[in-house]
């Protein structure tokens, strides 16, 4: 047998494991809330110690391994909370992710679609929306993906019009609010529950647009969208958690919602005739948390031109557009 594809890949096998272990220990360093005891001040390995109630020669090879995955910083023997850290692990800030790393991380997610694979029936984990909201406020690299998912889709802030956007489940909303960036005359109207607005307005906030953002609380399923309201919709990490009639109802008001030669942008992992890692991941997730799936672009297609839009476009792995 001399085919590289008949022969055992160890390699393989242990990359399958060994990328556990960052996330476990992460998990651990939560738990154990290393970062709120850093939080005020530089610490020694034996003060963090005294105050997580630990080993001190466990608790210094826990926090070098922290500083290594550049999360902390040592100098002078002290540890500090790097940027990251202060942000997102420190116990009681608003942008506190530790609750969504420890799900993730855990057990009982896992367990939970274990269950459902061999029962069928879902079984609902809480989802903590706010928190990857959180997350993703601060990833700067979406503005400029953003701004080329706006512009393949037709969409520019170069106008003498005012531009009417509404961003259904819009999380932090940082996808619609970088095209407001780029002019006073963009108007973006974020609709999501509320503890994931909180999100949205602080980084409005923070980009210098908060005056040309209104904040609408609602479920999606239900909110009456109005007619002839918008120039362009976005739906960004949602629709694969819908099923076929969700989907269709949602486009429905959407379609309505949009004015003449209005466009509806959507964001979403896609299926696709050769099974990518993303969109298995989230189809298996998503099936035994809530029903929903990574759909396919022509099944997206399908769906849009039944409600009648039109011109349906694929702008990308994860983007397509259709106009009214």
């Amino acid at each position: 047998m001399d085919g590289s594809t008949n022969q055992p890949d160890t390699d393989l096998v242990y990359g399958l494991f060994e990328g556990v272990y960052k996330p476990l220990i992460l998990r651990m360093a939560i738990q154990l809330d290393i970062f709120s005891a850093l939080a005020a001040r530089p610490l020694s390995a034996e003060a963090v110690a005294r105050v997580i109630n630990c080993h001190p020669y466990g608790t210094r090879a826990l926090l070098d391994y922290l500083c290594s995955l550049q999360i902390i910083e040592c100098q002078a023997d002290l540890y500090s909370l790097t940027a990251t850290a202060h942000t997102f692990f420190v116990r009681g800030r608003k942008s506190y992710v530790g609750d969504l790393i420890l799900q993730n991380t855990g057990p009982v997610m896992f367990d939970l679609v274990l269950q459902t694979l061999h029962s069928g029936i879902n079984a609902p984990l809480l989802e903590y929306f706010d928190q990857d909201a959180w997350l993703e406020s601060y990833r700067t690299r979406r503005i400029q993906s953003s701004l080329i998912l706006w512009e393949l889709a037709g969409i520019s802030a170069d106008t003498d019009r005012d531009l009417r956007i509404l961003d259904i489940a819009c999380g932090c909303a940082i996808k619609s609010l970088v095209l407001a960036q780029k002019s006073s005359r963009v108007h973006i109207t974020c609709l999501d529950a509320p503890d994931v607005l909180v999100v949205a307005r602080d980084l409005a906030e923070r980009m210098g647009v908060l005056p040309q953002v209104s904040f609408v609380p609602a479920d999606l399923h239900s909110a009456d969208l109005g007619e002839a309201q918008y120039d362009a919709v976005l739906t960004g990490q949602i629709t694969h958690y819908l099923s076929e009639a969700e989907n269709i109802n949602l486009f429905q008001r959407i379609y309505q919602t949009l004015a003449a030669d209005g466009v509806f942008v959507i964001d979403c992992p896609m299926a696709s005739d050769h099974p990518t890692e993303s969109a298995s991941f989230l189809t298996l997730m998503l099936w035994a948390n809530s029903g929903g799936t990574a759909y396919s672009f022509e099944t997206y297609q399908e769906w849009l031109i039944k409600v009648g839009f039109q011109g349906v476009k694929r702008l990308g792995e994860r983007w397509l557009s259709a106009r009214c």
